[in-house]
């Protein structure tokens, strides 16, 4: 029996056709028998003879060049929410602030500047044609005169220029007959006082065209 190598050349599926050719040609069938990891061994039987045959495995071929990327696959459904985790522990409570110190109280403010009436007064009726200024309550008003029931004059301090000046008056119920307030206004025209005076007259209630006497009121010229 003859021993022939024979060398492969190629990939194993070579090995698989060679398997299948070589009888077909030599009109026998193949004997395998044992062989190593790195050949392939077979007896044939040809032309009456056994002839035993092996396949030794050839260098590595070449590497392939790499396949086309395959399709992207289709993106996965969205999973399930998971559960919400558990509440954590309440954190510390922090400490309490301290109370500030009080602040110093500030220095008492100085004296405002003194009032700007320039003359005041209070003026009592005594009888329907005389009336009295209330001393302790009057300054820069001189004197006071009531020629008509509820029709006062009053003169004022040489400074004050009653023709060109205003005046303020008001109804006083303590030194009012019967305590009780009448009409007061000023008639800026002055027809029943000398010139340089005030005059002031007094109604009973509103409405009253006639002066009535036994009213106070007060002056002021600021």
């Amino acid at each position: 029996m003859r021993r022939r190598t024979i060398t492969l050349l190629a990939i194993p599926a070579v090995v698989g056709a060679m398997t299948v050719a070589v009888p077909a040609l030599a009109g026998v069938s193949l004997i395998p028998t044992a062989h190593t990891a790195s050949s392939k061994c077979f007896v044939a039987h040809i032309a009456k003879r056994k002839v035993h045959e092996c396949l030794v495995q050839g260098p590595r071929g070449l590497r392939g060049l790499p396949g086309p990327a395959g399709p992207r696959g289709y993106t996965g459904k969205t999973g399930a929410t998971g559960k919400t985790g558990a509440k954590g522990a309440t954190g510390a409570t922090g400490k309490a602030g301290t109370n500030g110190t009080p602040g110093t109280p500030g220095a008492p403010g100085s004296p405002g500047p003194a009032g700007t009436a320039r003359a005041y007064g209070i003026v009592q009726p005594t009888s329907p044609n005389q009336a009295n200024l209330i001393a302790g309550q009057t300054s820069n008003i001189t004197s006071v005169t009531e020629p008509g029931p509820g029709i006062y004059c009053l003169a004022p301090a040489s400074s004050i220029n009653a023709s060109a000046e205003t005046v303020a008056v008001s109804p006083e119920v303590s030194y009012s007959s019967a305590g009780a307030p009448g009409l007061v206004a000023v008639n800026a025209q002055r027809p029943n006082c000398p010139e340089g005076y005030f005059e002031v007259e007094t109604f009973a209630s509103v409405g009253s065209s006639t002066p009535t006497s036994g009213y106070a009121f007060t002056i002021v010229v600021p």
